[in-house]
């Protein structure tokens, strides 16, 4: 097999969805980072279709777009169902996470309100993670019957860099315990995958 590489920026943003898929399926991969400067520099040579990342080069391609890439890898593994609902339960909650995404994207780095950002956070992500909450199986172990899926990743990663990861856990970790203790269980369950639990305690933090 040919080396897999992996090409993002210095943080954790749209590519660490696709880290923790790699890790978790125990791919080797080369972990390539850039500086937004040398980004820029590098994408006019062609390596990636749109000019962006993240960039992944498996299987002697050069795949762009996160969301794709992260499908790609799951179907390569076999984990993508067969069935069309328990796609669409799948992928719909991984559109309403990118809807919360770029809320909070646009109280950070748009508006740059980062009071308003937490009005929003006390006073209407409670109702967010409460409707995500109840797309959790019985055992709250996925999020999309009772399968491995896409939307376990992407809300998995949702969770632990926005309310478990050491730099957040002491302010966030609360909101999940107060308004969504399922989706908690479901974090802490996910993460004690042995090939993820390694990475996430090897790992450095972000900012972002």
């Amino acid at each position: 097999m040919s080396q897999i590489r992996f090409h993002y920026l210095d943080l954790f943003g749209r590519g660490e969805v696709t880290r923790i898929i790699l890790k978790y399926l125990g791919l080797e991969f080369e972990d390539i980072r850039y500086t937004r400067e040398a980004w820029n520099e590098t994408k006019t040579s062609g390596i990636a279709e749109f000019y962006q990342v993240p960039l992944l080069q498996i299987d002697g391609h050069n795949l762009v777009q996160s969301r794709a890439i992260e499908k790609y890898l799951l179907r390569r593994a076999g984990l993508i169902s067969s069935d069309p609902f328990a796609n669409y339960q799948s992928e719909s909650l991984v559109g309403y996470i990118d809807d919360t995404i770029q809320i909070v994207v646009k109280f950070m780095w748009i508006d740059k309100d980062l009071e308003g950002l937490g009005k929003w956070i006390q006073e209407q992500l409670p109702e967010r993670l409460k409707i995500i909450e109840k797309r959790l199986n019985e055992s709250n172990t996925h999020l999309a019957g009772d399968s491995i899926s896409h939307a376990d990743f992407v809300v998995f990663e949702f969770l632990y860099d926005g309310f478990l990861r050491p730099q957040k856990a002491a302010t966030a970790r609360s909101i999940l315990e107060a308004n969504a203790p399922r989706l908690l269980q479901f974090a802490e369950t996910f993460k004690s995958h042995p090939h993820l639990a390694a990475y996430l305690a090897t790992r450095e933090e972000r900012e972002n």
